[in-house]
């Protein structure tokens, strides 16, 4: 259910910037294209640094604190039951950033080179979304 939340909020997003990137272009001959570009962009931006590589960090953490905390006898029940979670959670402050610069590059290194020319480049005005936060 927590999957369908945030990939519902990944497709609203882009189309959140699929709309407004129609109704703000300047162009209405590349009008179309640059809607489906920034609007496949922002969903696979949001898919990536929203959904699956922090849903696959923080797994990895929390099986490694379960691990970690399976391997000592040291802590009370409720301690271990909890630290993982804990540290999952504790770690996302950490993660964000990381993940959203990662997806960045590879964005930028990918799937934008592909699909348009460079940020920059004024032969074709299609602008790609700032995603990072």
């Amino acid at each position: 259910p927590s999957y369908v939340l945030a990939f519902g909020y990944c497709a609203m997003d882009a189309a959140s910037t699929g709309y407004h990137t129609y109704t703000t272009s300047k162009n209405p001959t590349t009008r179309s294209k640059e809607t489906g570009i920034a609007t496949f962009d922002t969903l696979l931006w949001q898919s990536l640094a929203s959904v699956m590589i922090p849903g696959a960090t923080i797994n990895l953490i929390v099986r490694s604190s379960r691990i970690a905390v399976a391997r000592t006898t040291a802590l009370p029940v409720a301690v271990a039951k909890w630290l993982p979670t804990a540290c999952g959670l504790g770690s996302i402050p950490f993660i964000v950033h990381p993940i959203d610069g990662a997806v960045d590059f590879l964005l930028d290194n990918t799937t934008r080179e592909w699909v348009g020319p460079e940020k920059n480049k004024q032969s074709n005005n299609v602008s790609y979304p700032t995603n990072a936060q």
